[in-house]
């Protein structure tokens, strides 16, 4: 039985492709950055496969943007420029100590200054 697409899973497809693409990345490389198969990925930018809320809360952490990303086309719009940078300038914060951290936070006080 084919899914009927609607137009918050067509939203939610071109979102999930955008931000992809943003990102410079394949549907596997996009795929396995989530824990995905590229099949769910590749359908889901096809409208054909609707991703649980989880799954989209996944996507939305994974690259620091809200949730209702995928929702709201009127009140908030990603910078899609910014998120593969934001993406990986958050996977280096992780791995630092919490001292370090408290630097890169000075650091970051005195660039907003």
């Amino acid at each position: 039985m084919e899914l009927r697409c609607s137009q918050t899973t067509k939203r939610i497809a071109e979102k999930i492709f955008l931000l992809r693409k943003a990102n410079k990345l394949t549907q596997e490389q996009f795929a396995e950055k989530l824990g995905l198969d590229r099949h769910t990925i590749a359908r889901a930018e096809e409208g054909k496969h609707r991703l649980s809320p989880e799954t989209l809360e996944l996507i939305a952490m994974t690259w620091d943007i809200p949730a209702s990303y995928f929702y709201d086309d009127s009140t908030f719009r990603v910078d899609i420029s910014k998120t593969g940078l934001i993406h990986k300038i958050n996977t280096k914060l992780k791995l630092l100590s919490k001292a370090d951290l408290n630097k890169v936070d000075k650091l970051l006080d005195i660039i907003k200054s």
